[in-house]
C-alpha cells in the first residue's frame, strides 16, 4: 500500500507538470495516457484520467483514450510477414499481439463501463444536488417572501408606533397640567380643611363647654328640685304629725289648726308651682343641651364630608399620576371618561351624609 501511494503521489506530481506545459485539454490528456502507459506500466482508464486531470467534460477522458489506443495500434503496428522471419515466429508474435491487443482493449471497455457507472452516479448525484439546491432556493424565496411581509409589517408598526407616541407626549403634557391643578386643588382643599378643622375644633370645645354647663345647671336643677321635695314632704309629715296632736290634745284647737292646715296646702300649692317652674327650667336645659349636640354632631358630618372631599382629590391625583407613569396610549384615552365617571359616582357617594 505505501508503493501504491508514492505510485500516485509521482503520477499526479508528472500531472502537474504536463499541465502547466499542455494548456489544451485533449493534449493534456493525451500526454497523461502516454505517461501512465509508458513511464509507470499503469493501463490508463477513462475514471482514472479524470481522477488525475480534472479538467474538461466528462466525456473528454473517453475521447482522449479512444484516440491514445488508436495511435498505439498504428505505431505498434508490425508487419510479420517478412521472407526472412519464420512462419512459427510469425504466428506467435501475431498471438503475442493479438492478446495484447485483446487485453488491451478489455482493460478499456472495462474502464470505459467504470467511467460510464460512475459518470451515471455523478449525474445522479448531481440531479440529487440541483434538485436540493432548488428546493432550498425555494425555500430561501419563501422565507425571503416571509421577511419582507414582516419588514412591511414592522415598517407599518413603527409608523403607528411614532404616531402614538406623538399623541403619548401630548398626553403627557395635558396630564402634566392637570396633575399640577390637581396636586395646587389638594394643597388649597388641606388648607381649607385645617382650617376648618380647627374652627370646629374650637366650635366642639365652645359647645361641650355649653352642655358641661348645661349638665351642671340640670344637675343643680334636680338636687334643688329634689331637696324642695324632700324638705316639702317633711313639712307636711310634721304637719300631720302635729295636726294628730292636736286632734289627741284638744277638739278646741281645731279650727286653729285648720286653719294652719289651710295655710299649709296653700304653701305646699305654692312650693309645687315652684317645682313646676323648676321642671320646666330642667326642660329648658335639657332642650338646650340637645340642640348643642345636634349641633356637634351636625359639625362632624361636615368634617365627614370634608374629609371625603379631600381623599377624592387625593386619589383623582393618584390616577393621573398613575396615568402620566404608563403613558398610555390612544385606547387608554379612550377609556378615560368611564375612570372620571367613577370618580364621580365616588365624590357623590363619600359625600353622601352619613346616617
Amino acid at each position: 500500500m505505501p508503493e501504491q501511494n508514492d505510485l500516485d503521489a509521482a503520477l499526479q506530481a508528472d500531472v502537474e507538470k504536463l499541465r502547466a506545459e499542455h494548456p489544451r485539454t485533449p493534449d493534456l490528456y493525451r500526454e497523461v495516457c502516454i505517461v501512465m502507459f509508458f513511464r509507470y506500466g499503469v493501463t490508463p482508464t477513462a475514471n482514472k484520467l479524470y481522477q488525475l486531470v480534472r479538467k474538461g467534460s466528462m466525456s473528454a477522458p473517453t475521447e482522449a483514450l479512444r484516440a491514445f489506443w488508436a495511435d498505439l495500434r498504428r505505431s505498434g503496428k508490425v508487419d510479420l510477414g517478412q521472407p526472412d522471419l519464420p512462419v512459427d515466429l510469425a504466428q506467435a508474435a501475431g498471438d503475442l499481439v493479438s492478446k495484447l491487443w485483446s487485453s488491451a482493449r478489455t482493460a478499456a471497455d472495462q474502464s470505459l463501463d467504470q467511467f460510464r457507472q460512475a459518470a451515471v452516479q455523478e449525474r445522479d448525484s448531481a440531479l440529487q444536488d440541483r434538485q436540493t439546491v432548488q428546493d432550498q432556493l425555494d425555500n430561501a424565496n419563501r422565507e425571503r417572501q416571509i421577511l419582507t411581509a414582516k419588514l412591511e409589517t414592522a415598517f407599518r408598526e413603527n409608523a403607528n408606533l411614532r404616531e402614538e407616541a406623538a399623541v403619548s407626549l401630548a398626553a403627557t403634557a395635558e396630564m402634566n397640567a392637570r396633575l399640577s391643578d390637581a396636586r395646587h386643588a389638594v394643597s388649597e382643599a388641606e388648607r381649607r380643611l385645617e382650617v376648618t378643622r380647627i374652627q370646629h375644633a374650637e366650635e366642639i370645645e365652645r359647645v361641650t363647654a355649653r352642655i358641661a354647663h348645661a349638665e351642671e345647671r340640670f344637675a343643680a336643677l334636680e338636687h334643688r328640685a329634689l331637696v324642695e321635695i324632700d324638705r316639702e314632704r317633711t313639712t307636711a309629715n310634721k304637719l300631720e304629725k302635729a295636726l294628730e296632736s292636736e286632734r289627741s290634745l284638744s277638739a278646741t284647737s281645731t279650727q286653729r289648726l285648720q286653719s294652719e292646715l289651710t295655710n299649709a296646702r296653700i304653701e305646699a300649692a305654692k312650693q309645687a308651682r315652684d317645682f313646676a317652674a323648676l321642671e320646666e327650667k330642667l326642660k329648658a336645659a335639657i332642650n338646650e343641651r340637645d340642640i348643642a349636640r345636634d349641633k356637634a354632631e351636625q359639625l362632624q358630618v361636615a368634617i365627614s364630608d370634608l374629609t371625603g372631599q379631600i381623599a377624592v382629590e387625593r386619589a383623582r391625583a393618584e390616577i393621573l399620576r398613575e396615568q402620566l407613569n404608563r403613558r398610555p396610549s390612544a385606547s387608554a384615552r379612550a377609556a378615560k371618561p368611564s375612570s372620571e365617571g367613577k370618580i364621580r359616582t365616588t365624590r357623590r357617594a363619600k359625600a353622601k351624609p352619613a346616617v
